[in-house]
C-alpha cells in the first residue's frame, strides 16, 4: 500500500469551537471553515509545527538564523519522544463508513527548524514514526546529502521520503551550495508523489532576479517557491534592503500569471498587510503554528524557529 492509498487519501478534521476553529485537511491541503478568523490555538494543539531534531548542520551558511554548526547536537531518542507525545492526544476517531478522521493531532510538521535534519542518524526512522502516528512529515534541507544519490545514505533518505513524506523544501540561497542544491532538487523530482519546494531568501534586488531565473528554469515542476526575507538573526546581521520589497512586489504584480506557485514566509506579513498589489488571506502570525524542539523525553514548544524561548514544555 503506498502513502496515497493510506494516510494521504484520508480526510482529517479538527474542531476547537471555543477558538472559532474548524479545519479540514486532505492530501496536504487545508481548508478552514466558518466566519472570521480563528483565535490563536493552544501551543500543544497547533495545526502545524516546525520541528527541530538537532542543532547540527553541514553547511554553516553565513545567513543562518539559528547559527547551526558542525559542532551542534543531534537530539537523542526523537522517535520515542514523538511517540510518547502523540500518546497524550485523544485517540483519532474514524467516522463510520467513511475515510474521514476526527483528530486533535497536528495535520503536518516540517522538520529542520534548528539544524540540518538529513544528517541526524535517526532521520529516516523519524519520518516513518511521524507518518505512522497519523501526522504527515515534511522537511527542509540544504540538499548536501541528497545531492549524491550514489551514497547509501542519500538513497535511503530518498526511499523513505518517497514512502512517507508529503513534501521537501530545498534552500537555494547559498551560492556556494547551489550546484548541490540543484542536484538535490532534481533527485527529489524523480520521486513520485513528493511535492518539491524551493526556499529563496530575499535580501536585495539581485536575490529577486536570481529567484526569477529559478522560477523560469523549473516552470510548473516546483510545487511552491517560498520567499523568505533575510532577517538580522543568528549569523546574519543584516535584513531586507530598502527598496527590495517594492522591486519584488512590482515584478510579481506585473506578471502575476507567471507566479501562481509563489508563496511568502510569515516574516513578510508586515509588507503584505500594506500591499495594494499582492492580495493574500492572512492569519495572525504564529496563531495556527508553533515550533518544537524535540529533546529526549521533552517537547519544548516555542513561538517560532526565530524565537526559541519555550512557551510550554511537555515532559514525558
Amino acid at each position: 500500500m503506498n502513502k496515497h492509498e493510506d494516510l494521504f487519501s484520508k480526510i482529517k478534521v479538527r474542531k476547537f469551537p471555543n477558538k472559532n476553529y474548524h479545519a479540514i485537511w486532505h492530501n496536504l491541503k487545508t481548508v478552514r471553515l466558518g466566519k472570521g478568523v480563528a483565535s490563536e490555538l493552544e501551543p500543544d494543539r497547533s495545526e502545524f509545527y516546525d520541528v527541530g531534531i538537532n542543532t547540527r548542520c553541514n553547511a554553516e551558511c553565513p545567513f543562518c538564523y539559528v547559527s547551526a554548526t558542525n559542532k551542534g547536537t543531534d537530539f537523542q531518542d526523537i522517535c520515542e519522544t514523538w511517540k510518547k507525545w502523540m500518546a497524550t492526544f485523544p485517540e483519532d476517531k474514524q467516522v463510520e463508513s467513511t475515510n474521514v478522521i476526527v483528530t486533535e493531532k497536528p495535520f503536518q510538521i516540517a522538520i529542520g527548524s534548528t539544524g540540518e535534519p538529513t544528517i541526524h542518524p535517526q532521520f529516516c526512522e523519524f519520518l516513518k514514526t511521524v507518518y505512522d502516528s497519523g501526522v504527515v512529515p515534511n522537511y527542509t534541507t540544504n540538499g548536501i546529502v541528497l545531492s549524491d544519490e550514489s551514497t547509501s545514505l542519500a538513497r535511503n533518505i530518498l526511499e523513505y521520503t518517497s514512502k512517507y513524506c508529503g513534501g521537501v523544501a530545498v534552500s537555494f540561497s547559498n551560492p556556494v551550495l547551489r550546484e548541490r542544491a540543484t542536484k538535490a532538487v532534481n533527485n527529489l523530482l524523480s520521486l513520485s508523489d513528493v511535492k518539491v519546494n524551493i526556499h529563496h531568501i530575499i535580501s536585495d534586488n539581485k536575490s529577486v532576479d536570481e529567484f526569477l531565473k529559478v522560477v523560469e528554469e523549473y516552470g510548473k515542476n516546483i510545487y511552491y517557491h517560498v520567499l523568505l526575507p533575510l532577517m538580522p538573526s543568528g549569523r546574519s546581521k543584516e535584513g531586507l534592503q530598502e527598496g527590495t520589497w517594492e522591486y519584488l512586489e512590482d515584478v510579481l504584480y506585473k506578471d502575476s500569471w507567471k507566479y501562481k506557485n509563489v508563496s511568502f514566509g510569515a516574516h513578510f506579513i508586515n509588507q503584505l498587510e500594506k500591499s495594494n498589489k499582492i492580495k493574500t488571506w492572512m492569519y495572525p502570525a504564529e496563531s495556527l503554528s508553533k515550533n518544537i524542539i524535540l529533546t529526549k523525553d521533552c517537547v519544548k514548544i516555542t513561538p517560532s524557529s526565530f524565537n526559541l524561548k519555550p512557551i510550554k514544555e511537555i515532559n514525558l
